[in-house]
C-alpha cells in the first residue's frame, strides 16, 4: 500500500508540475533568432483600362386603349414587330423580360376613381456591338418600340475575366518583389509566402441615360455613340516569411 501511495503521489506531482515545466521552457526564437522567420506583409495594386466591346440595351413597347382586348392586340402587334426587327438584325441575348397590363383610372372628387382604359407594356433586352448601336437605337423606335430604358456599354465577360487574371498575376509579382526588397534591406531573404489575399475591387458598367427617347419617335435620327473604356483594378496582399 505504501508503494502504491508513493507511485500515486509521484504521478500527481508530475501531472501538476508539467504545465509549469512547459511554461518555463525557453523561447527558441529568443535563444536562436536566426532559426525563426520574420513575417513581412506587403500589397500591390494593378490597374488597366479595357475597351467596351458590347452594348446591352433595354427597350419597351407600350399600348393604351379603352378595351383590354384591344390593348392586348395592339401590344402583341407592336411587340412582334420589334422582335422580328431585332432577330433580323441578329442581335445577341434577345429576351422578353417583362409583360404587364394595368388599368387607367381618372380621379373623381364626387366618388370613387373611374376606370377609363388600360395600359399594356412589354420590355425586351438585347446585346449588340458599339458599331451597330446607333442604328439599332433608331430602328427600335421605328419598329414598335416606345422607349429606350437603358443603354450600357461594357466589355464582354470573357474580356473582363482575362483582364482580371492578368491584373492578379501582375499585382502578385509586384507584392512578392516588394517583400524581397524589404527582406534584403533587413539583411534577410524570403523563404516562403504564407498567405495571399486577392481583393478584386469589382467592376460596375456605366449606363448611358436615354431620357430623351422616352417619347415615341416620329422621325428616327441616327445617333452617334462612343463606346469608351472601363477601369479595372485588382489589389493583392501577401504575407511572406523571411530569415537571415
Amino acid at each position: 500500500m505504501k508503494v502504491l501511495n508513493r507511485i500515486s503521489l509521484f504521478l500527481l506531482s508530475a501531472l501538476f508540475s508539467a504545465p509549469m515545466l512547459l511554461a518555463q521552457a525557453p523561447d527558441p526564437c529568443a535563444t536562436a533568432p536566426a532559426s525563426c522567420a520574420t513575417l513581412i506583409e506587403t500589397h500591390a495594386t494593378s490597374e488597366a483600362r479595357i475597351p467596351n466591346t458590347a452594348v446591352d440595351i433595354s427597350a419597351s413597347v407600350t399600348a393604351t386603349g379603352k378595351d383590354m382586348s384591344e390593348v392586348q392586340r395592339t401590344l402583341a402587334t407592336k411587340s412582334n414587330s420589334l422582335l422580328a426587327y431585332l432577330k433580323g438584325e441578329k442581335v445577341d441575348r434577345l429576351i422578353t423580360s417583362n409583360v404587364s397590363f394595368s388599368p387607367q383610372t381618372r380621379f373623381d372628387k364626387n366618388g370613387p376613381d373611374k376606370m377609363v382604359g388600360f395600359t399594356g407594356t412589354s420590355s425586351v433586352s438585347f446585346r449588340t456591338t458599339p458599331e451597330k448601336a446607333a442604328d439599332l437605337l433608331a430602328g427600335v423606335l421605328t419598329n414598335g418600340g416606345n422607349e429606350i430604358e437603358s443603354t450600357v456599354f461594357t466589355p464582354t465577360e470573357k474580356e473582363i475575366a482575362d483582364a482580371r487574371r492578368k491584373l492578379s498575376e501582375d499585382a502578385t509579382k509586384m507584392a512578392v518583389e516588394q517583400a524581397d526588397a524589404i527582406a534584403r534591406a533587413a539583411g534577410m531573404h524570403v523563404v516562403s509566402v504564407r498567405n495571399i489575399n486577392v481583393n478584386d475591387t469589382g467592376y460596375s458598367p456605366r449606363p448611358m441615360g436615354m431620357n430623351g427617347m422616352a417619347l415615341k419617335a416620329q422621325v428616327a435620327i441616327p445617333m452617334q455613340t462612343s463606346a469608351g473604356e472601363q477601369q479595372l483594378s485588382v489589389q493583392v496582399n501577401i504575407t511572406a516569411a523571411a530569415t537571415r
